[in-house]
């Protein structure tokens, strides 16, 4: 996602914002920086980027708190992600079986109508551990329908 927002950036690393395009991106994708930070994409040669940036930014105002960002289109409903997602699989037998976890398990994914959702992302472990943040959902996505932002 990083590299998807790099391309719409002007890439003259000019530092006029303090940092090169590459460290600007990172912060568009971490929500800490607004594309408006940018005094040389506000200039009327870079319209055509700026709107593609804003359209990409409105899709990651969608990520959740802890990082998900989850496209259902691409999931397949395979349930990898429901079995090595740490807490599910600290806290929840069914999980930790390789099986999905019944409706009433206080998990942190779950499968519904065959795509993956955030059943409570409170419970995530890369809202709870500041340090090491857990990507495995990410990391085993065989379809890549989790990003982690």
């Amino acid at each position: 996602m990083k590299q998807k927002i790099l391309e719409h950036l002007p890439k003259t690393d000019c530092q006029m914002c303090g940092m090169t395009c590459a460290d600007f991106a990172a912060f568009l994708l971490s929500g800490d920086l607004t594309p408006q930070e940018c005094p040389v994409l506000q200039e009327d040669a870079y319209a055509t980027q700026r709107e593609a940036l804003a359209e990409i930014l409105a899709s990651l105002a969608a990520r959740a708190k802890s990082g998900h960002l989850i496209d259902p289109d691409k999931c397949s409903g395979c349930g990898i992600c429901l079995i090595v997602c740490e807490y599910n699989a600290a806290n929840d037998p069914e999980s930790r079986q390789g099986k999905g976890p019944y409706s009433t398990a206080k998990v942190v994914l779950r499968i519904v109508n065959g795509r993956v959702m955030l059943a409570d992302e409170t419970l995530c472990t890369r809202l709870l551990q500041a340090a090491d943040k857990c990507t495995k959902c990410q990391d085993h996505c065989p379809t890549q329908a989790i990003v982690l932002v």
